[in-house]
């Protein structure tokens, strides 16, 4: 698929499904009160956490591995690829565990709700964006929009309902979005068809020998955040990590641009980086950044500030208590955002110990800002994320200097050598 034809298609997928995210997200900030608002940022960082626990393990290296077939023939690969997808349960329970552990007593009378579909949507969110990102590495990214429609549209149905049935809200955000991923993945079984690489098997070992510095630089993010969350929790409070969570549904499109642009682009930097071809690289970045700096730049000037055309200050009310939160977050999130397709070249290289060196210490930094919560309060969220995505400017981009005057290794370029 020409490159003009999938970008959009990458960003009406994310952006559906990013939509879903929010309009759930928007529901919990506008129905539960600061301290509940607390206690569900918390599961939500859980979710992120155990979601991402299944995908660097297994699939993300697996989604590595296909990059060495044809793009038509990848999809192949995702009915026996589904099952590797069957840890998320695993990985859902330790997630619940953690957050009622960090949560304690402020999170009585909600943690019955929050824990079971927590732990429904982070067993099920695993398989649907495998699923979807297979898709994409197989040239059907338009096929991946409408996955991520039908997940949008199923999602819009369930939340309707729970509410007309008067759900107790701690059970709506989650259990709505559960919901949909499992209808989007039924669809998907009907509607898909792929057939069998027989010839291609990656033992179960190599794939998590593959994916153990991915599992480490990918769980860096959501670990530290949930026990960043954990200690501003602690120290500044859970009303104030409600005010953050509030500012960050409200800053959120611009990771949904981002996620739209990386859904297309970020296989083919993957490329650019096994192949050490620095000028595909150069300007898949240079698209990437321009999108998002032009798109970044209007939303900042549109919603960083409460103003009478601000149409995030009428829905997220709760985001604006707090003078220049907004701004901020916004701020944090576009210079963690550019450094996403840099991180994609150095994986598409296999320079993951390089990649998880440098996302633990941007764990540390996220960490170290969250320790001084108690006089940050709500900006402490935001201001970690930035001094995480600074570490990533200072470790990444030397790094993609040296990757691209390395030689591509002959291993790089070799195929897979089976599925198990």
């Amino acid at each position: 698929m020409k490159l003009r034809l999938a970008l959009p298609a990458g960003l009406f997928d994310t952006g559906s499904a990013s939509l879903g995210t929010f309009i759930v997200q928007a529901y919990a900030v506008r129905s539960l009160d600061a301290d509940a608002l607390g206690v569900y940022a918390v599961f939500f960082s859980a979710y992120l956490f155990a979601s991402q626990a299944t995908q660097f393990l297994l699939l993300y290296p697996l989604e590595i591995a296909v990059l060495q077939l044809p793009r038509a023939s990848r999809i192949q690969l995702l009915r026996r690829s589904a099952r590797l997808a069957s840890i998320g349960p695993i990985a859902a329970v330790v997630g619940v565990i953690a957050a009622i552990l960090i949560t304690g007593s402020a999170a009585e009378g909600l943690a019955l709700g929050f824990s079971l579909t927590m732990a429904a949507v982070a067993a099920t969110s695993p398989l649907y964006e495998h699923t979807k990102r297979m898709l994409h590495l197989s040239d059907r990214s338009w096929h991946a929009a409408g996955l991520a429609q039908m997940q949008l549209v199923a999602l819009i149905l369930i939340l309707g309902t729970m509410i007309v049935v008067d759900t107790p809200v701690h059970w709506v955000p989650f259990g709505a979005l559960a919901g949909s991923h499992v209808i989007a993945l039924l669809m998907a079984a009907i509607t898909i068809r792929g057939g069998e690489i027989d010839s291609l098997s990656t033992p179960l070992g190599s794939l998590i020998r593959s994916g153990r510095w991915l599992l480490i630089s990918g769980m860096m993010p959501p670990l530290a955040t949930l026990i960043a969350a954990g200690l501003i929790a602690r120290l500044a409070g859970v009303e104030q990590l409600g005010f953050a969570q509030a500012a960050h549904v409200a800053s959120r499109p611009i990771l949904i641009l981002a996620s739209g642009l990386s859904a297309v682009l970020g296989y083919r930097l993957m490329e650019a980086g096994s192949t050490r071809t620095k000028s595909a690289g150069n300007r898949y970045w240079r698209l990437y950044t321009t999108i998002l700096v032009i798109g970044g730049g209007a939303y900042v000037l549109l919603t960083g500030f409460d103003w009478v055309g601000n149409p995030m200050a009428a829905l997220l009310p709760r985001a604006y208590e707090v003078g220049g939160l907004v701004l901020v977050a916004l701020g944090a999130n576009i210079v963690a955002a550019l450094m996403r397709p840099v991180r994609n070249e150095l994986i598409g290289a296999h320079w993951e110990p390089r990649v998880a060196t440098v996302d633990t210490v941007a764990a540390a930094g996220l960490l170290t800002v969250a320790a001084f919560s108690g006089s940050l309060d709500a900006f402490a969220v935001p201001l970690g994320i930035l001094a995480g995505a600074l570490v990533h400017v200072v470790g990444y981009l030397p790094a993609r200097q040296a990757m691209y005057q390395t030689p591509s290794r002959v291993s790089d370029r070799a195929p897979p050598s089976g599925l198990t």
